[in-house]
């Protein structure tokens, strides 16, 4: 995959509210993608594929743990918050993308590091800059 090697914003995202991350992308040439329901995407083209910007301003809604889990409510530990994500999809998947979360995204951390198995191995927090 040609993903960049650090994300084309090197502004930090963490603790902005969502109007200020709307003016941080405007201004380094993202757009918004009119048609995202659970998520606002804005995107810029980035090499082979699109870094993207992704705002969830109410976090994702918290789900019921499995009977064997401690504790009973669960909102994805770090993405029950409201957040962003700095990622890049490659031009193929980019439409997939659009519409639902595609595994192979690159998601980066807040300094624009990509965190390639970010899911499996604990540091899922760094992709998540809390608002």
């Amino acid at each position: 995959m040609d993903y960049p090697v650090i994300f084309p914003i090197h502004e930090s995202l963490t603790h902005q509210s969502p109007e200020r991350v709307r003016e941080i992308a405007q201004r380094y040439g993202f757009q918004r993608h009119a048609g995202s329901v659970s998520s606002e995407i804005w995107y810029r083209l980035a090499g082979r594929g699109y870094a993207t910007i992704r705002i969830d301003a109410a976090g994702h809604l918290a789900r019921k743990k499995p009977e064997h889990a401690i504790g009973g409510i669960s909102a994805g530990v770090h993405g029950g918050v409201p957040h962003y994500h700095k990622e890049w999809v490659s031009a193929d998947l980019f439409r997939q993308y659009l519409v639902a979360y595609v595994r192979q995204a690159v998601r980066y951390n807040d300094s624009g590091q990509p965190i390639t198995k970010a899911m499996n191995d604990g540091v899922a927090k760094d992709t998540h800059m809390k608002r």
